[in-house]
This record gives structure tokens, C-alpha cells and sequence, in this order.
């Protein structure tokens, strides 16, 4: 029988824990441990206080409100609403007929919706292939017309927010494929012409700017296409994106190959599978997964790459927005039609980096 005598203590549960530091210690711990620290902290605050308070003073204070006349914009020194009031459709649609603007509202937001079912887990495989073609079709006849009692349309009227999305969007779609193509034909080692093509094809892509893929798309793939067949400025352009963005892709996912554990090949051999069942069941699911962050961040890159198309004339949202300020009477205000464009940039790509990292959560 243990006797435990009063005068020793008892130690309580917990008792050995650090002690637990506040926001207030952990704040001063970090922001002014040091006189250092304490002077980059003072700098740094003052300097977003300030960011902060020019941000908002333009925006609001000082700014003319979106129902005020135009005539308003000339006596504030703020941002001038009014010519975004004025100007937006001209921005998201360009030169499309503007009483059928309606249709290229529509085909932008068939494209988007398409893109954040395609993100569902449960929508893959076969349904995504049926998606995309209806959502092709629809696109196409929304935006040209000639079908269903709908006006026809010029390709060369299609501008703003419609032909970045069909250039982005459709453009990763068979983009992404053709890479993973690609990235298989360099992976394996039984057919070397093939792995020689594949690895020339990349590393020549790769090796070259955007811009000079836009001009041989634009200029010299015409050229190569047999008499009496010509290619509008958009699908050259978009078939340009392609061939460019494989490239990228291809490399990605052959990293996701290469850090695939040699023991997953051979409890594929051992079980009878052959190269297809081997790769498609085995090898290449795991290759994406491992790839996913590199993949995503091509993405990106590639959506926020098609702005460039508007070097080689193709009226993207961009190049309407310098439409919208090219009016003498709104000449003076491009900061807030680059500010509406850079919103719908960083809006996109928030959401895309943002399921980029969902997906990468639910797949580790």
C-alpha cells in the first residue's frame, strides 16, 4: 500500500505544457522582436496605410458615381464609373451587333458554366467528352448565327470576352490531351523515331517565343493548307495555341511519369497488362496526380498568355478595352478599362488557383 505524503506536491495534468502565448506577445514576437523588425513594420504599415487610402480615394471618394452625367468626370480627380456605365458592353463584346450581344452574353456564360461542371468530381471520363462537343456546337452557333432563325455573324465581329474564353478554354481542352500525347511518346523507350519526334517537337516549342507560334500560325499555317481551303484568323490562332501549350503540358505530366516507383511497372507486368491497360489503368492515373500542381500552374500561365493575341489582331478583351478609351470624348480614361479587365483577371484566376489547391487537398 503507497502512502503519498502531503508534503510532496501533486503535479497536475498538463502542468509540464509551455504556457500558452497570446495574439499580443506572438504579434510583438514577430512584428517588433527587434529594433530591425520594429522600423520594417512601422515602414511597411505606413506604406499600405497609404496604398490604402490613395485605393480608395480614387475609387470612391474622389471618384464620379456611376449614374452621374458624363460631364461630371472632368471636374473629379478620382476614377470616372460613368464611362464604364457607358463603355462596358463595348469592352465585354466589341464590335458584335450590339442589339445580338445577348448571344455572345449567353455563349460566355455556356463556356463558364461548362468549365465548372467539367471541375465537379463526379463529372469525368465519357460525360466530359459529350459536354464539350455540345458545348462546342453551341458556342459555335450562338456566335455565328446562320442557324435556328439566328442573323449570321462574321468571325472578324466576334471580339472581348467571347474570343478569350473560346481561345483559352478550347484551346487547353485539346491542348491537354495532344501532351499527355506527348509526354507518353518521350516517356517510353520501345519505338525511338517516335520518342525523337516527340522530344524535337518539345524542346523546338519550348525553345521559341509565344509570339513567333501566333505568327506561323497566323501567316504561314494558311500557306500549307491545300487550294480552296482557307482558315479564319481565330482557328489559326487557336490551332497555334495548341501546338504551343502541348508542349508545355507534355512536360509536366512527364515529370508526373518519371517519379511513377518502378514497382508500379512491374506489378503491371506481373499481372498480364499490357502497355494501353498498363498506362491507362495504372501508370498515367498516378503520373497525374503527382503532376497536379505543375499542371494547374501551366493553366494559368496559358490563360493569362492568350492576352498576346492581341499583337497578331485578334480583338480579345484587351484589345477592346483600348477600343473603349480610343473615343476622343473618353480618351483620358484607359486606367479604368484596364482596372475592369484586371478584375475579371484576378477574379478567373483566384478561382482556378483555388481549385487547383482543393484538388490538390482531395488528392494527396
Amino acid at each position: 500500500m503507497s502512502v503519498i505524503s502531503r508534503d510532496v506536491p501533486v503535479m497536475k495534468e498538463g502542468a509540464l505544457q509551455a504556457p500558452r502565448v497570446g495574439l499580443v506577445q506572438q504579434v510583438r514576437g514577430n512584428l517588433f522582436g527587434s529594433k530591425r523588425d520594429a522600423l520594417l513594420t512601422v515602414v511597411l504599415g505606413a506604406v499600405i496605410v497609404a496604398a490604402v487610402y490613395f485605393a480608395v480615394d480614387w475609387l470612391l471618394l474622389s471618384a464620379a458615381a456611376p449614374w452621374a452625367p458624363a460631364e461630371s468626370c472632368a471636374a473629379v480627380a478620382g476614377a470616372c464609373w460613368p464611362f464604364v456605365v457607358e463603355k462596358y458592353r463595348l469592352i465585354l463584346f466589341g464590335t458584335y451587333p450590339y442589339v445580338e450581344q445577348w448571344r455572345s452574353f449567353l455563349a460566355s456564360v455556356l463556356l463558364i458554366v461548362a468549365v465548372a461542371v467539367s471541375m465537379l468530381p463526379s463529372f469525368h471520363n465519357g460525360r466530359l467528352v459529350w459536354l464539350w462537343s455540345v458545348v462546342g456546337a453551341s458556342f459555335y452557333v450562338l456566335m455565328r448565327g446562320g442557324y435556328f432563325g439566328l442573323d449570321y455573324v462574321q468571325p472578324e465581329r466576334w471580339n472581348g470576352l467571347p474570343v478569350l474564353l473560346m481561345l483559352a478554354i478550347f484551346g487547353l481542352v485539346f491542348a491537354f490531351p495532344v501532351g499527355v500525347l506527348l509526354s507518353l511518346a518521350r516517356y517510353q523507350s520501345q519505338l525511338p523515331s517516335i520518342r525523337a519526334f516527340a522530344v524535337l517537337y518539345i524542346e523546338l516549342v519550348r525553345g521559341v517565343p509565344m509570339i513567333m507560334v501566333l505568327f506561323l500560325g497566323l501567316f504561314v499555317l494558311p500557306l500549307m493548307m491545300p487550294e480552296g481551303i482557307t482558315l479564319s484568323p481565330l482557328l489559326t490562332t487557336m490551332i497555334a495555341l495548341v501546338f504551343f501549350h502541348s508542349a508545355y503540358f507534355a512536360e509536366a505530366v512527364r515529370g508526373g511519369l518519371q517519379s511513377v516507383p518502378r514497382g508500379q511497372h512491374e506489378a503491371a507486368d506481373s499481372q498480364g497488362l499490357g502497355y494501353v491497360q498498363k498506362t491507362r489503368l495504372i501508370i498515367l492515373p498516378q503520373a497525374l496526380q503527382r503532376s497536379m500542381p505543375e499542371i494547374m500552374n501551366t493553366v494559368l500561365g496559358a490563360y493569362k498568355d492568350t492576352s498576346l493575341v492581341v499583337i497578331i489582331g485578334i480583338h480579345d478583351i484587351m484589345a477592346t478595352a483600348k477600343m473603349a478609351f480610343s473615343d476622343p470624348s473618353w480618351q483620358h480614361y484607359g486606367l479604368e478599362a484596364y482596372l475592369l479587365v484586371g478584375i475579371w483577371y484576378l477574379a478567373t484566376c483566384w478561382c482556378l488557383s483555388s481549385y487547383s489547391r482543393w484538388l490538390e487537398a482531395r488528392t494527396s
